[in-house]
């Protein structure tokens, strides 16, 4: 039987936004930008010349689009790594990440970079790329990117945008338990498990996976093919799994992101949302899923390394790089 989302479950989640434990994309947080331009401003005025040079571009150049989550050897990137700073200038490059993100955003970026050394990578190959000039009337950006870390600001006074964002894990256990992206994974797979019949057929839109994200490092996207279970057949509990999917991701940006992004979400029709699975449903197998609605797609790719390694991204119709804001 068709089971809708009740008016409760909507109420519930949007209460949670308001509290920041579900958050997302906002233009009403001139708090936000002030912070965002205050640090930058200190990172950049703490530079000389041949880092500020190297840090700084256009907003108008092709490098502003330039982006990607792959490490350096295999996509060079431009910017000012971590590892060219000085120590109190890295500090000050984290504290401005750390002023566009959350506290549970800003963990989860530290998170990743540590799984870095697991790698044997180098965890200060994080790039931090200004683009126009912070603090004044015209519109600029700023970029913080590695290897499964990339967040793009696009700030117009005191209006932002926030995406696309891109978060990966590999491994996704490590021999000291750090779990980088736990619910992202787990709630998606309790998601699919939970579903019977022809819920779960539908859903499971393929038996192999994808063996990687479909939108990859594209600069603007348009919805994918509206694969998998559209939310209104999913009874409280499996709807309660999709909004933790969400709120896990959304919750990694300022709380004063949440309401006015989670509203335009709600407003767009949280029952419309399509979850979709490709791959075994067994933990540590390869497999694939996304959600999708009509203003977002968050895809996730875990088909590596035998289900050990994580990419994932969320990606906005209207706002990636500040297009509605232009």
């Amino acid at each position: 039987m068709k089971r809708f989302l009740s008016p409760r479950v909507v109420l519930i989640a949007l209460v949670l936004a308001v509290f920041g434990a579900v958050v997302v994309s906002a233009q009403r947080t001139p708090t936000a930008a002030a912070a965002m331009s205050a640090a930058a401003t200190r990172l950049l005025d703490s530079f000389n010349a041949d880092q500020r040079k190297q840090a700084t571009y256009p907003l108008e150049s092709d490098e502003y689009l330039h982006w990607n989550f792959i490490p350096d050897e295999a996509f060079p990137r431009n910017g000012l790594p971590l590892r060219e700073m000085n120590p109190g200038q890295r500090d000050l490059a984290l504290a401005l990440l750390q002023a566009s993100v959350s506290g549970a955003g800003f963990q989860k970026a530290l998170d990743i970079i540590s799984l870095q050394n697991d790698l044997g990578n180098d965890p200060e190959l994080y790039y931090v790329t200004v683009f126009g000039a912070p603090g004044g009337a015209e519109p600029w950006g700023w970029r913080f990117e590695g290897h499964h870390l990339s967040r793009h600001y696009t700030i117009v006074g005191d209006q932002l945008a926030v995406t696309p964002f891109f978060l990966g894990a590999w491994p996704t256990v490590t021999n000291t338990g750090l779990k980088a992206m736990e619910r992202e994974e787990w709630a998606a797979r309790e998601l699919i498990t939970s579903l019977e019949g022809s819920q779960r057929q539908t859903a499971l839109f393929q038996e192999s996976t994808l063996t990687r994200h479909v939108t990859q490092n594209q600069p603007y996207v348009t919805p994918l093919d509206p694969t998998g279970l559209v939310a209104s057949e999913f009874n409280e509990n499996q709807q309660g799994l999709m909004l933790e999917i969400i709120q896990t991701y959304l919750d990694t940006l300022p709380g004063d992101f949440a309401a006015s992004h989670f509203e335009r979400l709600s407003q767009s029709g949280v029952e419309n949302i399509r979850f979709g699975w490709a791959g075994p449903l067994e933990a540590r197998h390869p497999h694939y899923y996304r959600l999708q609605g009509p203003t977002f797609l968050l895809e996730f790719d875990n088909s590596r390394g035998g289900g050990t390694h994580i990419h994932s991204v969320w990606r906005d119709f209207a706002e990636d790089f500040g297009q509605h804001l232009a």
